[in-house]
């Protein structure tokens, strides 16, 4: 799966940015607070609403605090060939059609008033298909509670549009109105179960409290408190056995009836939801130093959005190392071979998992220690490889990889960026203000009036190729001043050297050499001259 265009409008310090052409290795670059960052909190912004339609956002999320503008963030994808099997789909939406006509059918008086409704859903469903040529557009309007979250999915080749919102809307109506339609059966069956537990010598008033909770559903504490008092108040074992068995009926007809309403419509709908979270699993973003931290959307009555999960992190590593196949050991095998040519210096890297815990265990030699105990860098160098690496997202984006490390670290780890995704079918965004990520494919990122926005690499061509002939050049003449210094180090300690053996020279046979007398004579200080005078009777020696 690769993104290949995108656009973001009014989120955050984003105006409007659209962003073609993007590359397998796409870096951010610009100085800090430029909104690179926002580029990829946006993406995950998007990629977050094909899972979740209950999504909080304070009005600081919305461009210069404007909620009257809805944000939109719109992606062109395309995915694998193997992403999804088409016909499989086609197939699996056709037989949940077919179940739902059938159930709609068979429960004719249920669903009379309603059946615009459940037809709409049902085309609806029909009309979907898998694409692999795709382009996705989110639009989320400002809300105190939960924002607005509009979805659709257009063909980049074809005309064809599917609204993924409203198809998730209409089954939630749908869902609702069969729930409500059951509620209203159950409160008769309640009415008739407590009249028929009544005549075995209960007491109908203190039955309601029990009994009328199974109206919005058959939960089993409430089940076991309602056999606990008919065993309680029944002494009759042939009434009481007849009372529990009334009850076991009722929950039966409760459950058969919800499953064989709902059911079809929620197997329906499931086969495109699980088209959309796959995408949407397909996209991990890494924040900067943000691992273990909430996630940027406060929970307010909507879902919160985790920005990195942890524990999923955990979970998918100790499933690659429990069992590998063929295809897990090479992989865990190019993960160690690339930390030992890369970061050997850190020590020797194991992975391991014990009492079903994993353990990332460095041996520097002097002692071993688990990932958590090492340094924010070796953490940050173990969870980007292991991603880049080991791990098969399609997408990810990392937040300032340079944070704890060092410069020459810096570079190894974009060496090897550029390395695995040359020659990969993954895609990877970041945003970064070190030099040391700065390629001439880089989108510079800058600050306007008009909020964050990108300088087209065309017009920046020419500007960043002096940029680049002016570091070389100063890198040379650095390089040649310190050459020229050194050389003329060595000549003046020559010239020196030669002064001090002519002013020798010239003493007669009864005369000392003396030190201070030379030093007040040539001008150099003392303990230059007995420096070379220990030089010259040394090599005399």
């Amino acid at each position: 799966m690769k993104i290949v265009a995108f656009t973001i409008k009014n989120y955050r310090s984003i105006k409007e940015l659209k962003i073609e052409n993007l590359n397998p290795a796409n870096v951010f670059f610009g100085k800090n607070n430029v909104g690179k960052s926002n580029i990829l909190r946006g993406l995950h912004l998007a990629f977050s609403c094909l899972k979740n339609d209950e999504i909080f956002l304070p009005d600081t999320m919305f461009y210069k605090r404007d909620i009257y503008k809805p944000i939109e963030i719109t992606f062109d994808l395309i995915l694998e060939e193997d992403f999804c099997d088409t016909s499989k789909v086609n197939s699996a939406l056709w037989d949940g059609v077919e179940n739902i006509r059938l159930v709609v059918a068979d429960e004719e008086e249920m669903f009379r008033d309603n059946i615009k409704k459940v037809e709409q859903f049902i085309e609806k469903s029909k009309s979907f298909k898998p694409l692999k040529k795709l382009r996705l557009k989110m639009d989320l309007d400002y809300n105190e509670e939960t924002s607005d979250v509009s979805v659709s999915i257009e063909d980049l080749e074809f005309d064809y549009r599917f609204d993924y919102g409203k198809y998730k809307m209409l089954y939630e109506k749908s869902k609702s109105i069969i729930e409500e339609k059951i509620v209203k059966e159950r409160e008769r069956i309640v009415e008739s179960t407590s009249s028929r537990l009544s005549l075995l010598g209960l007491d109908e008033d203190e039955l309601y409290p029990y009994v009328n909770i199974f109206v919005h559903g058959f939960d089993k504490l409430e089940t076991a408190s309602l056999k606990h008092h008919i065993i309680k108040n029944i002494k009759d074992p042939n009434k009481r056995n007849e009372a529990l068995s009334i009850l076991d009926q009722y929950g039966e007809t409760v459950q058969k009836q919800k499953s064989r309403r709902i059911e079809p419509f929620s197997r329906t709908f499931n086969i495109v939801k699980e088209y959309f979270e796959k995408i949407s699993d397909n996209f991990i973003l890494i924040p900067n130093k943000e691992y273990f931290a909430k996630g940027p959307f406060v929970e307010k009555g909507g879902e919160q959005i985790e920005i990195f999960d942890v524990n999923r992190f955990m979970d998918k590593l100790a499933s690659l190392i429990e069992s590998p196949g063929k295809k897990e050991r090479e992989l865990i095998k190019k993960f160690n071979g690339i930390w030992s040519r890369s970061y050997k210096d850190f020590g020797e890297l194991e992975i391991r998992k014990f009492r079903e815990e994993v353990f990332a265990i460095f041996d520097t030699g002097f002692t071993a220690l688990p990932i958590e105990n090492q340094g924010l860098g070796i953490q940050d160098l173990f969870l980007y490889l292991a991603h880049i690496v080991l791990f098969d997202s399609a997408i990810i984006a990392i937040e300032e990889p340079e944070g704890g490390l060092s410069a020459e670290n810096q570079r190894t780890l974009y060496n090897i960026i550029d390395d695995v995704y040359s020659r990969s079918d993954k895609q990877i965004f970041i945003s970064s203000h070190s030099e040391e990520f700065e390629t001439p494919n880089s989108y510079i990122i800058e600050m306007s009036k008009e909020g964050t926005k990108e300088i087209s690499r065309r017009e920046k061509e020419k500007e960043y190729e002096e940029k680049i002939d002016g570091i070389l050049i100063k890198r040379r003449l650095e390089r040649e001043k310190e050459q020229y210094e050194a050389i003329l180090r060595e000549v003046t300690e020559r010239e020196i050297t030669l002064d001090i053996l002519n002013y020798i020279s010239k003493l007669g046979d009864e005369e000392k050499v003396d030190a201070q007398k030379i030093s007040d004579e040539l001008g150099y200080k003392k303990e230059k001259v007995e420096e070379v005078l220990k030089e010259i009777v040394g090599r005399r020696i």
